[in-house]
């Protein structure tokens, strides 16, 4: 009589019914991060083997997507953000289950800017903060400031901040103007430039008192 469990290398066999059965293993795993474009056509595919009949379940962060079926793939027809997450799969046999490394799957995308055309004064001399129009978007975009149709180069008194706020110190008549921001999104190439916002600067009068 055959002994209960024959090892082979790199799964274990093991008699059923009069015949050796092979758990299932995975022929290769996934990579573990994987970036799409918005609105395109993705297919996950479970590369598995073992004794058929082979079932397949899969899973998005926590939420099981599938039943247990023979389908070994799973399609998304037309990618968006909600899609963005970990996927895995789980594939089983009558001699037992195993669980897929997770993928992460990003979504390249770029939504609209959230505000409106808007105004902010400053007293001529003081600093101005102005911060930037918000944006959804993956990756975070490339973003270059405008003055009046003109980019704003860094200089000892302008700086932009890691969070691309603007930064300017003791303004002059001159800083005046309109002012807007250009996101790129450079996986997807998508480029957005968004409403103005309006700097004025406003003069300091000084008063002077004259006592009898």
């Amino acid at each position: 009589m055959p002994p209960p469990w024959l090892y082979s290398s790199p799964v274990c066999s093991v008699w059923l019914g009069g015949k050796y059965d092979v758990p299932p293993y995975f022929k290769t795993e996934p990579v573990r991060s994987q970036l799409h474009l918005e609105r395109n056509r993705l297919v996950l595919t479970c590369m598995a083997e073992g004794s058929w009949p082979l079932e397949f379940k899969w899973i998005h962060n926590s939420t099981e997507l599938t039943r247990f079926s023979l389908e070994y793939r799973y399609l998304i027809p037309s990618l968006d953000r909600s899609h963005a997450g970990f996927y895995r799969c789980i594939v089983r046999n009558r001699v037992g289950a195993l669980l897929q490394r997770r993928t992460e799957v990003q979504v390249a995308f770029m939504g609209s800017f959230e505000e409106g055309e808007r105004s902010q004064s400053v007293s001529q001399g003081d600093g101005a903060v102005v911060p930037a129009p918000r944006i959804r978007s993956f990756p975070q975009p490339q973003v270059t400031w405008f003055r009046d149709g003109r980019k704003i180069p860094p200089s000892s008194r302008i700086a932009i901040t890691l969070d691309n706020t603007l930064v300017i110190l003791s303004t002059v008549a001159p800083d005046a103007g309109r002012y807007y921001v250009q996101a790129v999104n450079d996986k997807n190439g998508e480029n957005k430039t968004s409403q103005p916002i309006t700097l004025s600067v406003e003069k300091m009068f000084l008063h002077f008192y004259f006592f009898q």
